[in-house]
């Protein structure tokens, strides 16, 4: 299975030049804990998640200046390819591109729940 079955599409992201009181209010309208930082023309270039704006609060800061190297893998990576990048930079989110451009995110949650429903014993009726 591809990683691309499984991503959520509609993804939040985050500007390079939004300072980080802005970058706060979007997460926090959009319910989400992190989003990927994306350039001008929608490259990945980074990622931010709400801690590290919380702990940056009332200062005059972009989010540029805050933000770390995003995880991610290409739409097209198996699934087995996203848990491992999780494993590997003990992350919860992997930002899922295609040629650069953000097209996904993939979290820890959704890796077990797709774990969990291809190992589901059948019901019996």
């Amino acid at each position: 299975m591809k990683v691309g079955e499984i991503m959520t599409k509609d993804v939040v992201t985050l500007k390079l030049t939004q300072p980080i009181e802005e970058a706060t209010m979007v997460l926090l309208r959009r319910h989400v804990h992190g989003a990927p930082v994306v350039d001008d023309d929608g490259r990945l270039v980074g990622m931010l998640n709400f801690m590290d704006l919380k702990r940056h609060a009332g200062e005059e800061r972009m989010v540029r200046d805050v933000m770390w190297p995003a995880a991610a893998v290409e739409e097209d990576a198996p699934i087995q390819e996203v848990a491992a990048k999780m494993l590997e930079e003990k992350v919860r989110r992997v930002v899922i591109v295609r040629r650069g451009q953000v097209v996904g995110i993939v979290s820890a949650t959704d890796v077990v729940r797709l774990f969990l429903d291809l190992h589901e014993e059948p019901r019996r009726g």
